[in-house]
């Protein structure tokens, strides 16, 4: 009776991952040695955040002591009062990413998922469906330095110059081909039959969009936000070159601004550092169980 329930049992395909698993076994090697090859690597990864990290919470003397301190010794949460004393104009340039980072993600994310969806779900001549996501994502091939006199012209005609709306318009248009691409991928994998049921069932396609294709790739939607906010929060040339004055600087501007010809205020750009470190590690951990769900959206299949 056993043999015959197994015989039910429908073949199931193994996972890339369990073939990986697979090879190594039958190479011989242990798991001890993916350990610890992982672990070093990590380690390697990580080292730098530990560096800045620990360097924020160092005296002067410690940091720049050599052979190096690798643990602080006192932690000195002063640091970070001294920083906001010293600059405060500091939480100017704070309050700045924010607003241009999540204004940005929120227009980029949705302008994105749109198109995406047009394009997996119309018809359109001469095969466009297929060839313009390319073709919009073929604008992030130029280097941005390419882009930036050009645009500093238009933006100094049209007075978007020191404005933190020429900073979101610049940072929209260079992430939405990014998003339509990346969106695209989540998008392809729904199946085009429960568009067609919507639609049977009254639905218009921007009903169909928001009440049943949208919940599905909710994932996607975020894995592509969170790195919309990576790009953008970190953003610097676009910054630095578009801004010279304190209420339109970022955060990435100001941290700039401790690295001098003279000196480098090693204490400030490891406060700085950290503070600029902290929402996106909190956004990510927070969102992770989406993200990895957005990463494995392709065992649905259409």
């Amino acid at each position: 009776m056993a043999t015959d329930q197994q015989s039910d049992v429908p073949f199931k395909e193994p996972s890339r991952l369990e073939k990986v698993q697979e090879s190594i076994a039958e190479k011989g090697i242990s798991k001890a040695v993916i350990y610890g090859l992982l672990g070093m690597f990590l380690v390697w990864t990580l080292f730098p955040v530990y560096w800045l990290v620990s360097g924020a919470l160092k005296s002067r003397q410690t940091l720049l002591a050599f052979p190096p301190a690798w643990f602080p010794t006192e932690f000195q949460v002063g640091n970070f009062v001294q920083l906001f004393t010293q600059r405060p104009e500091f939480m100017q340039y704070i309050f700045n990413s924010v607003v241009v980072t999540v204004i940005t993600t929120i227009i980029a994310t949705t302008i994105g998922a749109a198109a995406a969806y047009g394009f997996v779900t119309f018809d359109f001549p001469y095969n466009l469906d297929f060839h313009l996501p390319f073709y919009i994502l073929s604008t992030r091939f130029m280097p941005p330095i390419v882009t930036i006199i050009p645009l500093f012209v238009i933006f100094r005609n049209f007075q978007l110059v020191n404005t933190l709306y020429g900073l979101i318009c610049v940072y929209v248009m260079f992430n939405i081909p990014f998003a339509v691409w990346m969106m695209k991928g989540f998008f392809d994998e729904v199946p085009d039959s429960l568009v067609e049921s919507a639609m049977l069932d009254g639905h218009t396609h921007i009903g169909a969009f928001f009440k049943i294709v949208l919940p599905l790739v909710k994932p996607g939607l975020l894995a592509s936000a969170i790195f919309t906010t990576i790009i953008t929060w970190n953003e610097l040339l676009f910054a630095i070159i578009l801004t010279q004055d304190v209420a339109a600087m970022t955060l990435p501007v100001g941290l700039s601004s401790f690295v001098t010809k003279y000196s480098v205020q090693w204490i400030n750009v490891s406060v700085a550092g950290t503070i600029a470190l902290i929402p996106v590690l909190v956004f990510a951990f927070v969102a992770r169980q989406e993200l990895v769900r957005g990463f494995s959206m392709g065992a649905v299949g259409k």
